[in-house]
């Protein structure tokens, strides 16, 4: 009796040890930030802002999943809130995949306007609002 009760013990043991480890992982595979750095040797609109230079794009699930400004664009290659040039909240758009970071533009009357960015080896590109009000974007001093 003993050796049956500390079966089921140890049973129950492992049972609840395996159980737990798939969920803690599943979540952490879920959230991510995605970096990239993108360099415009010719001046580049992103909603009304003149990027031209070295940026970084930085765009962050977990901040998408809670309807919050989700994509991050810095002035140069670090993630410094002093560098923070403007965010705004991204729509997802399933693509092919591509292998490098990609950015999608339209011109039109001499200027080049920034409308979608994909990171490499993702299928699923950000398209960038029309409007900054429905974007909640937040547009930084470049001062």
């Amino acid at each position: 009796m003993k050796s049956f009760l500390l079966f089921i013990a140890l049973l129950c043991a492992v049972t609840l040890s395996s159980s737990a480890a798939p969920s803690v992982a599943n979540a952490a595979n879920t959230v991510k930030k995605d970096r990239a750095i993108m360099t415009f040797s010719q001046p580049v609109k992103l909603m009304g802002v003149t990027l031209k230079g070295e940026y970084l794009f930085v765009h962050d699930d977990a901040a998408m999943a809670r309807g919050e400004a989700c994509t991050f664009v810095y002035k140069g290659v670090a993630e410094i809130p002093d560098k923070l040039v403007i965010s705004f909240h991204c729509t997802p758009v399933e693509r092919t995949k591509v292998a490098g970071f990609t950015v999608r533009t339209f011109s039109s009357s001499g200027q080049t306007e920034l409308r979608e960015f994909q990171f490499g080896g993702s299928t699923e590109s950000h398209l960038v609002p029309v409007s900054q009000h429905v974007a909640y974007a937040t547009i930084a001093s470049l001062n």
